[in-house]
């Protein structure tokens, strides 16, 4: 009985030392997670603007602002230009992705180097690139052939209703101003000689519109 009991122990020990060791060759599998997926990061692209067009109108000066990533409608958002001195919001006229149509008009500083950029009027943030451009007026004479001491007017936009410190040069002469207007300078023809000259807007250093010619005779 003994003998029977003994060999019983034996055989027990044996399966569990068995299965012992096949539970440690056994190595731990792990499942493949796969390729780690990684969030891209979502862009915010810069509004770029690349050029700016102008196109005078009587008084008032309409610029064509292009560029990209403009956007189907204006939203919340305004063009400012923006010198040391002075702030301008411009209208809105149409606002395409790739094109924003904008109207100045009335009383503007001159001559000064502007910077053109896009601004959102909620945030307040700054949207698109700083582009430069110094705005000047335009000036248009529609007859030639003027004598010494004629009144005469020249064409201009963005004038404001006074001359400030603005002057009117012919050659190197600044002519008489008599009346002065959004959109014309009346004026008296200096005692030049025959011949023709520039003429001119300037304040102080600046030059403050295109130059044309005037033929005096």
């Amino acid at each position: 009985m003994k003998k029977i009991i003994l060999s019983v122990l034996i055989v027990i020990a044996f399966v569990f030392f068995i299965g012992g060791e096949r539970a440690g060759g056994q190595q731990k599998v792990t499942a493949n997670p796969g390729p780690m997926q990684v969030r891209k990061p979502v862009l915010q692209l810069l509004l770029s603007i690349k050029q700016i067009d102008p196109f005078y109108d009587d008084c008032q000066l309409i610029f064509y602002i292009k560029g990209n990533y403009f956007g189907n409608n204006q939203g919340s958002r305004a063009v400012q230009l923006k010198s040391p001195t002075k702030t301008y919001t411009p209208q809105i006229l149409k606002w395409t992705p790739t094109q924003i149509d904008c109207l100045l008009k009335g009383d503007f500083e001159l001559g000064r180097k502007y910077n053109v950029f896009i601004r959102d009027n909620i945030s307040q943030k700054v949207l698109s690139n700083q582009y430069p451009w110094v705005v000047k007026t335009e000036l248009k004479l529609t007859h030639q052939g003027y004598k010494p001491g004629q009144t005469i007017a020249v064409a201009g936009c963005l004038l404001g209703s006074s001359q400030g410190n603005r002057k009117l040069i012919i050659g190197s002469a600044q002519a008489p101003v008599t009346q002065w207007t959004c959109e014309d300078i009346i004026f008296k023809v200096p005692n030049l000689p025959p011949g023709t000259y520039p003429l001119y807007l300037t304040e102080g250093q600046l030059l403050l519109s295109n130059k044309i010619r005037i033929k005096i005779i």
